[in-house]
């Protein structure tokens, strides 16, 4: 990832909370006023209790199990604008709202853990009956499956990382991040926020976001501001970013390890998670991993390259059918 720090320690209180205001959307692209309508696409699906935690899930179709894990200061709608019903045609999708984040509750300071993130839409897989799935995770999601699968492997038959930070990057992740993250100046920052979003800033930072390509039309719409700028998740979400780096520092060592199928998208013009600090070195940490480069794309291929990602998705499912058929008579799956 690469830092978004804004200048020297003089910018004004005005300048600061429009910069928190616009990395409550640009971390992933997220949020503008909509309101919630527990009947909609969106907020159907169901809850599953998780020791007291809920975890929010969207789930569609059949085949092959395959999860989806969204982005920082995002939530499980930023892959219902075309993915989700795509991957729905041939497999059994579920995407999860992150620790925090939509609609999914927060379990305390553990939250901002990858291991309690990816713990917790693991507990929720296995209540809805699958022990073993290919994950998608994209940016901050992907950093998140890159932990399940180390973690939980037998529960892993296929890894997909789209633009995801795996590497321990130069810099920081700017003031706003470490306001958010503060304890003093966190929650007071995070209750102003959405009073102060104006929609120019929320559309440039979907533009900053989606460079060189445009966003969908409609999308910050879809993705609504209720869910994105609450003030208690953007702590959540901050909390969570200001975290990263360390944990991806200790994750390091077990990259060699991962057996499993690996695959990673990365546009070659993505400014957010630049290919070569994180998905190029990775390929040398898991030599089995397919890299497919995309020329003059930015940081949400699965809008703008949404064929990619289902054709990798194919080649994963293809090797796990093929490695399920090769076990032994009478083996299983392990939760």
């Amino acid at each position: 990832m690469t830092s978004r720090a804004s200048g020297p320690d003089c910018v004004s209180r005005r300048r600061v909370l429009l910069l928190a205001a616009a990395l409550g959307v640009a971390a992933c692209g997220k949020g503008d006023d909509v309101r919630t309508d527990p009947g909609n696409l969106h907020d159907a699906g169901g809850v599953a209790d998780v020791s007291g935690v809920p975890v929010h899930y969207l789930r569609r179709g059949s085949g092959s199990p395959v999860i989806l894990v969204h982005g920082a200061s995002s939530n499980l709608r930023d892959w219902t604008m075309g993915a989700f019903d795509a991957l729905a045609e041939r497999h059994d999708v579920i995407a999860f709202d992150r620790a925090g984040l939509g609609r999914s509750g927060w379990p305390g300071p553990a939250g901002a853990r990858l291991t309690e993130q990816a713990r917790l839409m693991q507990a929720a897989s296995r209540q809805l009956g699958v022990s073993q799935a290919i994950v998608v995770g994209h940016s901050y999601g992907g950093s998140v499956a890159l932990k399940w699968a180390l973690e939980a492997p037998a529960t892993v038959s296929g890894l997909l990382l789209i633009a995801a930070p795996s590497q321990v990057w130069p810099g920081g992740l700017g003031l706003s991040t470490d306001l958010l993250a503060n304890p003093l100046t966190g929650p007071a920052l995070a209750r102003a926020i959405p009073a102060l979003l104006p929609r120019s800033v929320a559309e440039r930072a979907a533009a900053r976001v989606f460079a060189p390509q445009a966003a969908p039309p409609g999308y910050l719409e879809h993705l609504g501001v209720d869910l994105v700028l609450r003030p208690t998740t953007l702590r959540a979400n901050a909390l969570q970013l200001a975290a990263l780096k360390d944990q991806i520092r200790v994750m390091l060592a077990g990259y060699p390890e991962i057996a499993m199928p690996v695959e990673l998208i990365h546009g070659m013009a993505d400014e957010t998670v630049p290919l070569a600090i994180h998905s190029e070195p990775l390929t040398l940490q898991i030599p089995h991993a397919r890299l497919t480069r995309l020329a003059g794309v930015g940081h949400m291929p699965h809008h703008v390259a949404l064929p990619e990602v289902l054709a990798a998705v194919a080649r994963l499912a293809t090797v796990a059918e093929r490695q399920a058929g090769a076990a032994p008579p009478g083996s299983k799956r392990l939760a």
